[in-house]
């Protein structure tokens, strides 16, 4: 039996608040659960292999492609942003499988204001939850987008699709240079208008 390798370029850590963390590690195309208590780290999902997730497949023994950013809901579930696979995935916290939320797995931008099921995202690498919606950076299409969580539906609510900086003030007009990070808090919704060098908050 092999050695399992070290976490390769881990990038986002999750708390479950059940005495463990999960950490993205994308190097590996896997999740890591980090055991708080005993410091014991185990492979929680991901085979190393960068594959389609099938829906409703169970969280192990089953393939992510480029997994990249967690959030995690009250309820305990999680989710996760496929940046290679173009798609956001929620682990049920109950059943422990895999379900798609946005994201067809082809690379694209549409589908605004239709099913986020049915939209095409570029590289989506940041995750946010504020309790009703999930916001997601879609890097390499330079937006930010809401997935309202009730009705699946997908919108843009910062940047125009065009990468640049600015003007600020409308959000729908301010251009966006991929941006990689967003962090929802105290009612605004902080964005890293990464190659722009900028820290942006969206009211």
């Amino acid at each position: 039996m092999r050695p399992w390798p070290r976490v390769g370029h881990p990038q986002s850590v999750a708390d479950e608040r059940r005495q463990s963390a999960e950490i993205c590690d994308i190097g590996n195309q896997r999740i890591r659960r980090l055991h708080l208590a005993s410091g014991i780290i185990e492979t929680y999902a991901g085979t190393f292999e960068a594959a389609a997730t099938p829906e409703g497949a169970p969280v192990h023994g089953t393939p992510l492609k480029g997994p990249r950013t967690l959030a995690t809901a009250r309820n305990g579930d999680l989710y996760l942003a496929l940046r290679e696979g173009n798609a956001i995935i929620r682990i049920d916290a109950k059943t422990q499988t895999l379900h798609r939320v946005a994201g067809t797995g082809k690379a694209g931008c549409s589908g605004d204001g239709g099913p986020a099921v049915d939209a095409t995202l570029g590289g989506p690498k940041g995750l946010a939850y504020d309790g009703e919606n999930l916001y997601l950076a879609d890097t390499e299409n330079h937006v930010i987008r809401r997935i309202i969580l009730k009705t699946g539906i997908i919108l843009t609510v910062l940047g125009t699709g065009v990468r640049g900086d600015g003007p600020d003030a409308d959000p729908l007009t301010c251009k966006l240079s991929r941006p990689h990070g967003v962090l929802f808090a105290k009612g605004v919704l902080f964005v890293t208008n990464s190659e722009a060098n900028r820290i942006l908050e969206l009211r």
